[in-house]
């Protein structure tokens, strides 16, 4: 009896050692996990590629480009089966993608477009941005002026900035009358301080704009600290859940942002990879459904 039991536990883990290494690996670095986008769709690409069956590394570049790049270099070392890379720096990253691919190490990304990935999954930012910018339109009824909070780099964000300058060179009396750069970490409380100098400055901005939502969180807090002397709206994007509730709050200066699926789309990019491991036919662009929320609908989209 108990060398029957001895050898059914030697098959079995014989059986899951065999399974163990034909798992594909998969590799994942994501930017930083400082906002609710980046920590959903982190957590969301690894949980689903475990799922299917896959072995996991994954790296936290703690939102320094130095650390994604060593992280992505010691991925490729590990001769990862596949690279999932969220979000990120083109001229940090892109030269290690590039070295990738000739390893034979196939790629996806998440809100990051280059032209080493084989699928970048994402939500139609070029729709959504431009929803976004033209509601901030009709709410200025066309004409006023607007501070924004920009900084370039990465390809997510000079894509929804490009959106909306486009929006506005079709409404050339709504004019950009500050603008200022937004750091990570301390995003909230430095666009608070950004935000308050820049009224002082414009005490007439009737809208603030940014291509995510905290500086806006930020910009919103400010405004309503400020009092009723000033009147500007905010916009932001992602959805993130601190957003939502104050667009929801009508004493809130903060109105619209469009709201993302990240944990969805972490999802995806771990199916795309399985899928292109086992060869089939995968689209360069796979995008997940977005929605635009603004007071309107913040109530039902919370329940």
């Amino acid at each position: 009896m108990k060398t029957r039991t001895l050898l059914v536990i030697a098959v079995v883990l014989m059986l899951s050692a065999v399974m163990f290494a034909n798992a594909p690996l998969i590799g994942i670095s994501v930017i930083g996990t400082e906002h609710d986008w980046d920590i959903q769709a982190y957590n969301g690409a690894i949980a689903k590629a475990k799922e299917l069956g896959a072995e996991v590394i994954a790296f936290d570049g703690e939102r320094r480009p130095e650390k994604m790049l060593n992280d992505v270099k010691t991925l490729i070392s590990r001769d990862v089966d596949v690279l999932i890379v969220i979000l990120g720096y083109r001229d940090v990253i892109e030269p290690e993608l590039k070295i990738a691919r000739e390893k034979g190490i196939k790629v996806v990304t998440a809100d990051f477009q280059s032209v080493y990935s084989q699928c970048n999954v994402s939500t139609n930012n070029m729709t959504a941005m431009v929803e976004l910018v033209l509601r901030m339109v009709a709410d200025l009824k066309g004409e006023g002026e607007v501070g924004i909070f920009f900084r370039p780099g990465s390809p997510i964000a000079e894509l929804r900035k490009k959106c909306f300058d486009l929006v506005l060179s079709e409404y050339p009396n709504i004019k950009v009358v500050a603008e200022e750069a937004y750091v990570v970490p301390g995003t909230v409380p430095d666009a608070y301080n950004k935000t308050k100098d820049m009224l002082r400055a414009n005490p007439e901005i009737d809208a603030f704009w940014s291509l995510f939502d905290q500086p806006m969180i930020g910009a919103a807090q400010a405004i309503d600290d400020m009092g009723s002397q000033y009147h500007a709206k905010c916009y932001g994007f992602d959805g993130d859940p601190t957003a939502l509730k104050m667009i929801a709050d009508p004493n809130s200066s903060f109105v619209a942002t469009v709201a993302q699926q990240p944990y969805k789309i972490g999802e995806t990019c771990a199916e795309v990879a399985m899928d292109l491991l086992a060869g089939k036919e995968i689209p360069v662009l796979r995008f997940v459904d977005h929605i635009l929320v603004t007071t309107e609908n913040v109530k039902d989209l919370l329940k």
